[in-house]
């Protein structure tokens, strides 16, 4: 089985979805089941990247059975990779340049990434919504029957 960049894309969205939800609620225990769902999530991408999830796993299923949206949670999947890789890169451009292990430089360049994190995500979203009026292939597997 062939593994395709949508296939990752759509996992990232409904993790971010679901993330979105437990944050509405401001309890310990909300705050619990995001890290749960956090370490389930890379768990699966892991799976998913080793090819050891099958052919009829629940992201192809989610594709089948709801196309238009899996469109729109593919074009919001990119959310949890980048935050991970922006707080790799500032974690260590801060470790290199002020010598420390702290996260100054994330703290400081907080708010201008804000303003174009937000930005991508509405360009994500209308190019989303260009794709499924327009009645482009919806198909976000790269994975074909035998």
């Amino acid at each position: 089985m062939k593994l395709c960049r949508n296939e990752l894309l759509l996992m990232g969205g409904m993790y971010q979805i679901l993330a979105f939800i437990f944050a509405l609620f401001n309890t310990e225990l909300s705050a619990a089941m995001i890290g749960v769902l956090y370490v389930l999530f890379w768990a699966a991408v892991l799976t998913m990247s080793m090819a050891l999830i099958p052919s009829w796993g629940f992201v192809h299923k989610m594709n089948d059975m709801f196309p238009k949206i899996s469109v729109f949670l593919a074009s919001i999947g990119w959310i949890p990779y980048f935050a991970v890789f922006y707080a790799l890169l500032t974690y260590t451009v801060d470790f290199f340049v002020n010598g420390s292990d702290s996260v100054t430089a994330y703290l400081n360049n907080f708010m201008p990434v804000f303003d174009v994190y937000m930005a991508a995500i509405v360009l994500s979203l209308l190019y989303a919504t260009y794709r499924v009026f327009k009645g482009e292939n919806l198909e976000m597997s790269c994975w074909a029957p035998m």
